[in-house]
């Protein structure tokens, strides 16, 4: 704040230290030389001071804030082993966040991505080369559809001469057996008149 470019959140948090009425639920880390802060007890403080302060009373939300702009929670440990912290009691620490030292708030800023121009052109590279071979397996799909097509087409053809030839087929046995049964019959009738077969 006072136009230092730091954004409200930070400005807020830096205005509550110098509220002595809220000592009791966030105050200063003594181990780090006042570089980290406590919420003593969460549920209290979420309650009565983040609606006040951040407009919203959610402690999961403040925390996400906190990350956004660099902040991390402090882990204890001693001889080896994770010690619990005291009950409700989270400290925070930031490098620019100190006790005294308002001018460092400048310098606390919000993540912003960390993509790169390189990275985005290799993805564009990446993208366009994914369009690239769908566009060649869809075209090879048309052409695989157009052959089953013709393919179709050429069978059903063949199905129709098939099914000609054997009608053909049916109408000239018939003409074979009726020639037949002619011939059978006028061998047999031959006989009956008593006229000879013609012999060679």
């Amino acid at each position: 704040f006072r136009g230092s470019g730091t954004l409200p959140p930070i400005s807020h948090l830096f205005i509550l230290f110098k509220s002595t009425h809220r000592k009791c639920l966030i105050g200063c880390g003594e181990k780090l030389n006042g570089s980290s802060f406590h919420v003593f007890d969460q549920g209290q403080f979420a309650k009565e001071v983040l609606p006040k302060y951040f407009k919203h009373n959610n402690m999961a939300s403040f925390v996400r804030q906190l990350n956004m702009y660099g902040f991390r929670k402090v882990v204890h440990i001693e001889q080896g082993g994770l010690v619990k912290p005291e009950k409700d009691d989270t400290e925070f620490q930031h490098p620019y966040f100190i006790r005294g030292q308002e001018h460092l708030l400048e310098n606390i800023k919000r993540k912003v991505s960390s993509i790169k121009n390189e990275d985005i052109k290799v993805r564009q590279d990446n993208v366009t080369k994914l369009l690239t071979d769908i566009q060649v397996m869809k075209g090879k799909q048309e052409s695989m559809d157009s052959k089953l097509i013709a393919m179709k087409h050429e069978n059903e053809a063949l199905w129709r001469e098939v099914a000609s030839l054997r009608q053909k087929h049916a109408q000239q046995q018939k003409v074979v057996n009726k020639l037949i049964q002619f011939l059978i019959s006028l061998v047999q009738s031959n006989r009956i008149l008593g006229i000879p077969c013609l012999r060679e």
